[in-house]
C-alpha cells in the first residue's frame, strides 16, 4: 500500500518541477523588456506545467543570464 502512495504523489509532483524551476529562472534572466519578463512570470505561474515547459522550449534561449558584480 505506500508503494501506491509514493508512486501517486511521485507522479503529482512530477509536473511541479519544471514550474518551480522556471519560477526561480525568470528573475535570474535577461529578458527585452520588463513587461516581457513579468508576462512570463504570470504565464508560468497561472498555467503552471504548460507555461513552464513554454517558457523553457521558446523563450530561455532568447534570454541571458544577468551578470552580478
Amino acid at each position: 500500500m505506500p508503494v501506491k502512495i509514493v508512486l501517486v504523489l511521485l507522479l503529482l509532483a512530477l509536473p511541479l518541477i519544471p514550474t518551480f524551476w522556471a519560477l526561480v529562472d525568470i528573475p535570474r534572466r535577461r529578458f527585452p523588456s520588463h513587461r516581457k519578463k513579468m508576462l512570463w512570470f504570470f504565464t508560468v505561474s497561472t498555467l503552471p506545467f504548460l507555461g513552464a515547459v513554454l517558457y523553457i522550449l521558446f523563450m530561455r534561449r532568447h534570454t541571458e543570464p544577468v551578470t552580478t558584480p
